[in-house]
């Protein structure tokens, strides 16, 4: 075996190509990592099939040669030889830190990228401050979701030039429950970005704060925050209901109450008489009533509305329930 591999690994430099190839299909068939040095001529060669069967072979023994192997395809002119070492310095792990470093400088920026990921992997605040201040803005993006920075890095990116670097610094800020002041989240809210998070957080962090934040949301994130509370919350009991009904935000509610069962007919109600809350979503909570149109406490308080109400939608609202009870006592 080991004389089929030696004579192999000489054929890979004979003139015929046909002797060549099969030379590279004899080693792969062998799968042997120490054969990985004979493929580093290939990454050069001329003809594009043996210089992908060379990163194929670093693909596949790469890894197992260690980080020597990988700092060959990181140095390579070619850019897609580049790339493909780029790709296992993640899967390199702790070997590969100091070529990851090496490549945020390289002037592509996919393999920038690529080793900033890996260096994500790394729990060094060093490697994160790196990471957070580079010349480049999507690098910078990525070294704001490193576990290791530290929040004043962190803060900071708050107010980066870039925007795609204050969004990722939003995510990871609110992500750890860092401490932000409240002025810095109404750009974001304004913007659209990580709404439902943001309100989270101040509902948790800041919750007298809410209120303020209420005149920069906008009607899609409505239904955004709607869906978190569907999604979490699981009774009225929970800080987050209270803390959006203090602060004006009726129609998430609204629309996680909807879904909800008898046991929150309470925060049903008090929303159904709230003439704070659009009368469209007022008319929808009615109108799941349906089916409970017939219940003593459901009748009582339909009527009730329909007596008060001076709003012709709410009215017909009540009168639909009404018919629907007459039609299920039947």
């Amino acid at each position: 075996m080991a004389n089929d591999i030696g004579k192999a690994m000489a054929r890979l430099k004979h003139r015929d190509i046909r002797t060549r190839r099969r030379a590279v299909r004899t080693l792969f068939e062998h799968d042997d990592p120490s054969v990985l040095q004979a493929f580093k001529p290939l990454l050069d060669d001329e003809d594009t099939w043996f210089v992908s069967k060379a990163l194929d072979a670093y693909r596949t023994w790469g890894l197992m040669s260690g980080s020597e192997a990988i700092e060959t395809l990181l140095n390579h002119r070619n850019l897609d030889v580049r790339r493909a070492g780029a790709n296992l310095l993640a899967p390199l792990g702790q070997q590969g830190v100091s070529l990851a470093l090496v490549a945020l400088d390289d002037e592509d920026n996919v393999v920038q990228r690529k080793a900033a990921r890996a260096l994500l992997l790394v729990g060094d605040t060093d490697v994160a401050e790196r990471l957070a201040h580079h010349n480049s803005d999507s690098i910078r993006a990525t070294g704001m979701g490193h576990p290791a920075l530290a929040e004043p890095t962190l803060r900071a990116g708050l107010s980066d030039p870039h925007e795609g670097v204050r969004v990722a610094a939003l995510k990871t800020a609110l992500k750890r429950s860092v401490d932000v002041k409240m002025d810095d989240l109404v750009p974001f809210l304004e913007a659209g970005h990580h709404t439902v998070d943001i309100l989270v957080w101040a509902a948790e962090h800041e919750a007298s704060q809410l209120k303020q934040l209420t005149r920069h949301i906008k009607p899609k994130d409505m239904k955004a925050l709607g869906d978190h509370l569907r999604a979490t919350v699981s009774d009225r009991s929970e800080p987050l209901i209270q803390h959006l009904l203090d602060g004006g935000l009726l129609e998430p509610v609204a629309r996680w109450v909807i879904r909800q069962d008898a046991s929150e007919d309470d925060l049903r109600w008090e929303l159904i008489n709230d003439e704070r809350l659009h009368v469209i979503e007022r008319c929808k909570l009615l109108e799941r009533l349906i089916g409970r149109a017939n219940e003593p406490s459901v009748i009582e308080r339909v009527n009730e509305l329909a007596e008060t109400t001076k709003d012709e939608l709410l009215k017909v609202a009540c009168e639909n329930l009404s018919t629907a009870a007459t039609e299920l006592g039947a």
